[in-house]
């Protein structure tokens, strides 16, 4: 018998088929999940093109949600870099800059890193969204930059760093994103919030200031500013107000999904008690423009405003004193305001300017003729603003120039005049008109407006409460999409 073990051969067999097959199967499985993975790879592809970040955050107040919100947009929208890799790490980074005065758009993409052939087809693509021609100075926008680590270096940059897109918001609820495309395109997107309106109401005591204490029962920057103007034809800010004051204002807010405030609206309904009798009003339109109409129909608007700047303190009177840079005792035939440089200066009633250039020790002044024999004369201005000359009509309210001290002075302030047939008169103690009275025909429409702000006032919602019902969440209204090659 040879020494060959036919037994011993049989188990060796058994063992190679089994290694072989053990083989065989792991091969199978291993193709089937590279299958698999790169199925789902080809079908998640598409959804990038597709993304967009959820509107409610893009509204948010906080920088850095927002900030973190449209660098995922921008830097996601199109994954795909060159050479058809779709997890390649890039180095990528967010840039927050702001348009200078007499700057461009691609001024500022340039200034940020972007190289000038990604930038002409970035602001290519804006141009059906939003008119670069728009774009204002002080406007901040974010630029978003990548440098994908395997991808080869173009020609005509040095490092690699492309555009990937930007960011910014021209209005409070409106949002446009430029992102790059997987061609090497751009899209343009342009997201419109919608937001929920609610009516809300500030009141309170004055300990402080009317400013003070009534951002701190939940007005607003600008419609303390508002309030200011609705009540400044008849109340000296001044001198008038005094602690213990009571003042109440019920306006308009638009809200995000979270409940911050994202912009206010009008004033409807102000009420201020102090000294005399209470000032109410209410908002109505009669049909030639809103206005404001205490309970019996008669304009808050005077003929002219008591005074002509905000945020000023009364520094000299209207009399005799003693002069500041003469002197000597003389008659003082205007009001001073004693407000920091630049701070803007109104129209203290409609007319037409007669006057806007250097005159003497008045250093640069306006003088403005009004209807019925009234002048009103602006002096130490530092400058004017634009469009003011002599021939221009102004409206009462309008912005005519700004605090300075030139001429003969000793520090910013406006030196105010009103002249009756050419004789100064002091400003403080005229009586004027109001701007307009319903006739007895408009009076109904008006008293059934007024009646129904009544009831509106007293059911809004305290504007300082923390807690309220949060606004319906945030939307798209017909987003709008643009690319560019």
């Amino acid at each position: 018998m040879s020494g060959f073990d036919v037994h011993s051969a049989d188990t060796a067999r058994r063992h190679g088929l089994a290694i072989g097959a053990s083989l065989i199967l792991s091969v199978v499985l291993l193709a089937g999940l590279l299958i698999s993975r790169f199925s789902e790879g080809n079908a998640a592809e598409p959804a990038r093109d597709e993304f967009a970040p959820s509107l409610s955050v893009l509204a948010a107040d906080t920088a850095t949600a927002e900030s973190e919100a449209f660098t995922h947009s921008v830097f996601n929208e199109n994954a795909v870099f060159a050479g058809g890799c779709v997890a390649c790490p890039a180095e990528r980074q967010a840039i927050t800059v702001t348009v200078p005065s007499g700057g461009t758009l691609a001024g500022v993409l340039n200034a940020a890193g972007a190289p000038s052939n990604d930038v002409n087809r970035a602001v290519y693509a804006l141009d059906p969204v939003y008119s670069v021609r728009h774009l204002r100075a002080g406007q901040e926008m974010t630029v978003y930059l990548e440098t994908p680590a395997l991808r080869q270096i173009s020609a005509g940059t040095e490092d690699g760093t492309r555009l990937a897109g930007f960011s910014f918001r021209p209005e409070s609820d409106r949002t446009i994103t430029v992102a790059r495309q997987a061609d090497g395109g751009f899209r343009a997107r342009e997201l419109v919030a919608s937001l929920e309106r609610e009516i809300v109401r500030a009141q309170g005591t004055i300990n402080s200031s009317l400013y003070v204490d009534a951002l701190a029962a939940g007005a607003t920057d600008r419609i303390v500013v508002e309030l200011a103007g609705v009540l400044g034809y008849a109340i000296d800010f001044q001198r008038s107000i005094q602690p213990g004051d009571q003042f109440d204002v019920v306006f308009e807010r638009f809200v995000s999904s979270s409940g911050d405030v994202v912009r206010t609206g009008d004033i409807v309904y102000v009420e201020f008690a102090g000294r005399g009798e209470p000032l109410e009003y209410f908002l109505y339109d009669p049909g030639d423009g809103p206005g404001y109409y205490n309970g019996d129909g008669e304009s808050a608007e005077r003929f002219l405003m008591a005074t002509p700047i905000n945020g000023a303190r009364l520094s000299s009177h209207f009399g005799m004193r003693r002069h500041p840079v003469l002197g000597y005792n003389r008659m003082h035939r205007g009001t001073d305001f004693a407000a920091p440089r630049g701070t803007p200066i109104y129209a203290a009633g409609n007319g037409v300017v007669i006057r806007a250039n250097r005159f003497g020790s008045f250093g640069n002044y306006v003088r403005i003729r009004h209807s019925n024999g009234y002048e009103t004369a602006y002096a130490h201005l530092n400058g004017f603003a634009s469009g003011i000359q002599a021939g221009t009509r102004v409206r009462q309210g309008q912005t005519i120039g700004y605090v300075g001290t030139t001429g003969r002075s000793t520090g910013p302030h406006l030196h105010y005049e009103v002249l009756l047939n050419g004789n100064q008169v002091n400003p403080m103690s005229l009586d004027l008109p109001t701007g307009r009275t319903l006739e007895a025909g408009e009076l109904p429409a008006f008293q059934a407006e007024r009646d129904r702000i009544i009831a509106i006032r007293d059911g809004a919602s305290d504007a300082a409460a923390t807690s309220r019902i949060p606004a319906a969440r945030l939307v798209a209204q017909g987003e709008t999409t643009h690319g560019a090659q």
